[in-house]
């Protein structure tokens, strides 16, 4: 059993060493293992955060047009989008759009985070 402090920095771990990745391995083999581990830093991230909701009449179900998963997994495409238009790309006129494409997502990511009200996780949760 994971101590409670590892398991909470588990998506974030998951993402950062991913963009880590991506960001310094030049590799393809190094791009796509850092996708992978993006996305599944993303998705531990919105399961738990949509588990978590304490604010469920202002959850997805009752509005948008988007799907669920579309919609969730939005600021993760914009900053990974971002990265690898940075990343691969030699034209340093695409740079200025890669860098907004980051910060957009960036941006709507910790809109989400602070907007949603999550409910603490119960001890009983973490003991079972």
């Amino acid at each position: 059993m994971l101590p409670n402090r590892v398991y909470e920095l588990l998506p974030y771990v998951y993402i950062s060493t991913g963009v880590l990745a991506m960001s310094m391995l030049g590799h393809f083999v190094a791009v796509i293992s850092g996708l992978i581990l993006i996305i599944a830093g993303a998705l531990v991230w919105i399961l738990r955060s949509d588990h978590r909701r304490g604010d469920l009449s202002n959850s997805f179900s009752s509005k948008g047009s988007l799907p669920f998963w579309l919609y969730e997994m939005q600021p993760f495409v914009y900053a990974t989008g971002g990265l690898l238009l940075w990343q691969l790309s030699s034209n340093r006129y695409v740079y200025p759009s890669a860098l907004v494409l980051i910060v957009i997502g960036l941006q709507i990511w910790l809109m989400r985070n602070s907007h949603r009200k999550h409910q603490a996780p119960s001890r009983q949760n973490q003991s079972a």
